[in-house]
Order: structure tokens, then sequence, then C-alpha cells
């Protein structure tokens, strides 16, 4: 992964996300992830640089996540012992109730509060997009603990030039929040609004914000990212842009 954080007015590369995010070791302990698609791959980024620094490091989810061979799956209180004695072994676990053969879904609230005080760290993923770039939450989105103590809202660089209803996770939302036809373009404005507003992704964030832009995929792109960044800064919102090529 490619990590670009805005300084001083420039474009910065940076060599992890815990740095680019500005992400506080002590503070920082439960962090929920929500917006678009690359939630779980930007999740499983930071469960891996915190594990790397020796910190029991949880994924879950208060919604929904794909479900793989690598999740621990765990029903009732009992279950915590296997918990506690994995984490002495391993430093980054994933952990979800089982919903289906290709999903897993929140723990129960009281479980969940329980499992908590087992890592240094919880990664949890707080709403869906079905991979698209864009979107704007329903009205039960996002699940928010009120725990966290960092919201990470992410959105993809590739929605730009594209039509809302050709790239948004619910675009019919989207274009109410942007006061936008269907049929019009998303701009990199836009994805400003999206990142500020509070029917978008700083929807029920009581906590310290932060903005992932993902897909960042061309060199020549990071100087439109200066302008985002520029426009984030003016609503006090820091922004970090990423790639995986």
């Amino acid at each position: 992964m490619k990590i670009y954080s805005y300084k001083k007015g420039s474009i910065s590369y940076e060599k992890n996300l815990i740095q680019a995010l500005d992400i506080d070791l002590e503070k920082d302990k439960i962090i929920t992830l929500v917006g678009a698609g690359g939630k779980t791959s930007t999740i499983f980024e930071l469960g891996k640089e915190f594990s790397n620094l020796n910190k029991k490091t949880i994924i879950t989810t208060t919604t929904h996540m794909g479900f793989d061979k690598d999740f621990i799956l765990i029903e009732k209180d009992s279950d915590i012992k296997r918990i506690k004695n994995i984490l002495k072994k391993f430093f980054l676990i994933k952990v979800g109730k089982k919903e289906s053969e290709y999903k897993v879904k929140s723990l129960d609230f009281d479980l969940l509060k329980k499992i908590i005080l087992l890592g240094d760290f919880i990664l949890i993923e707080g709403d869906g997009s079905k991979n698209l770039p864009l979107k704007a939450p329903k009205d039960n989105e996002p699940v928010i603990i009120k725990e966290t103590n960092l919201v990470i809202g992410i959105m993809g660089f590739d929605s730009i030039n594209k039509k809302i209803k050709d790239i948004c996770h619910r675009p019919e939302l989207v274009s109410k929040l942007l006061r936008k036809d269907l049929d019009e373009i998303i701009d990199y404005k836009d994805l400003v609004e999206i990142a500020q507003h509070e029917n978008g992704l700083k929807k029920n964030v009581n906590c310290k914000y932060k903005v992932i832009i993902n897909k960042v995929d061309k060199e020549e792109n990071l100087e439109l990212c200066k302008n985002i960044a520029n426009l984030c800064k003016k609503s006090n919102i820091d922004v970090v842009f990423t790639s995986y090529r």
C-alpha cells in the first residue's frame, strides 16, 4: 500500500497508516471504519501494523463482514476464555458471529464489550457498501459504539468523473445529500461534501475523525489530492490518500 498525507501545503509519502493518520497509541484504542469500498482491506492493513508493534489487535464488525476461515466464531460468554488463549499466541485475530457461509455479523453488544477488554486495539467495520467507491448511509447506519475513540471514513478517488447512479451505493441518498440528479457527475468537491456532512461520513461521529481516500492509483492525481485536502482542512478534517498500485 502506498500512503500519502497532506502537510504544510504538500503531499508527503508516509511509511504506514498509523503515522499518516496520527493515531495515538495510548488513546485511540477503538477504531471504527465507515463509508465506501476499501474498509476491510484498510482494517487488515491497520491490523497488520498494530500486530507488528506487538499489540493485541481484534478485528470485528457491528454490522456484517465477509466470512473466511481465519475468523474465530463466537456465540456466548464461555467463548471468551478461548479468545484469551488465542491472544497469548497471536497478536491479530478476527472475531464475529456466523450469519451464513459467506458473512459474519456483529456480536451481541454485551459480548462485544467483553471482547473489547481483551485487546490493545479493536478495529470495527461499521457499515457496508457492496464494494462501491462512494455512499451515503441509510437510517440505521453506521453503527458506531459509544466507546469508539477514532472514526475513519473511507471514499474512493475512482468515483470522480463518474455518474452518481453508476458509482454509488444507495445512489438516491448520495443524490439527495449532494443536491444533484442521479445522472450528474461526481467531482472532487463532492467527495469533500460527503466527508464533512452529518448525513455523510460524519454521521453519528462523536469522537476524533479522519478520512481516507483510496485508489489514488496515478501519481498525477496527487495534485488534485492537494485541492481535496485543502478543502477538507477548511472543515478541520485530516485526509490521507492511499493506493495499492
